[in-house]
């Protein structure tokens, strides 16, 4: 997994690439909370994700619940990548996590 981080505009941007799973989940946590504890609003890009098991969306859910009290909610792209949007349907988080189809609605709507 690979994970990269870009101030886009008024947004940080967390671009993700590669498998999410209980050995890569930690790192995508730490560079979201890192992004999370700056003045920014952020948006995290799984677009590339190839992917994502039970501890990477545990890791969602934990920074969400972190943006949440910061009062900035997590703007997370997932598009129609199968990997990723059929696990967060499946756990019934599309209800939970809000997601966006690309970075720029995402960064619109949190305007």
């Amino acid at each position: 997994m690979t994970v990269a981080r870009a101030d886009v505009g008024a947004h940080a941007v967390v671009r993700v690439s590669g498998e999410v799973d209980a050995m890569t989940a930690p790192r995508l946590a730490a560079a979201v909370t890192a992004a999370l504890d700056g003045e920014r609003p952020v948006v995290v890009d799984l677009t590339s994700v190839t992917f994502l098991d039970s501890a990477g969306l545990a890791a969602l859910v934990r920074v969400t619940e972190r943006g949440e009290r910061r009062g900035e909610p997590l703007r997370i792209v997932v598009d129609h990548n199968r990997p990723v949007l059929r696990p967060i349907q499946i756990t019934g988080l599309d209800d939970r996590l809000a997601l966006y189809d690309s970075v720029e609605d995402a960064m619109a709507r949190g305007a």
